[in-house]
């Protein structure tokens, strides 16, 4: 597992009680509650500092009601600006944008794009 993702997930935690955080994606396949989860999607070097790596994790907010609904919608939005506030505290990540998607063909989720700078370790 990747130490960013198992590192964002132990934070976000405290911050969503009651929420799912699954740091990779293996996800369940049936969403009981709200859920997090976190996909490493890239690392470049740093254009912004010498000696550093740009980190890239999406962050998937998954609402628990199944199906493209009005009720599914409302959840969905609800819980992407409580998720946005816990990202938005975890002092080291970029928040991007948020993107609606449909997660695993049967759940409304939002997308957020975050970017971490990380020491190149010496080999």
């Amino acid at each position: 597992m990747s130490s960013h993702r198992a590192r964002l997930a132990a934070d976000l935690q405290p911050l969503l009680p009651g929420w799912r955080i699954v740091p990779g994606l293996d996800a369940p396949d049936r969403i009981a509650k709200p859920t997090i989860v976190l996909e490493q999607a890239q690392i470049a070097p740093s254009e912004r500092a010498r000696g550093l790596r740009e980190f890239v994790v999406n962050v998937h907010v998954i609402t628990p009601k199944a199906g493209i609904t009005d009720a599914a919608e409302d959840d969905v939005d609800a819980l992407v600006l409580l998720a946005l506030d816990a990202l938005e505290k975890v002092r080291y990540l970029s928040v991007g944008t948020a993107t609606k998607k449909v997660y695993q063909d049967s759940n409304l989720s939002y997308e957020i794009e975050t970017t971490t700078l990380n020491r190149k370790k010496e080999s």
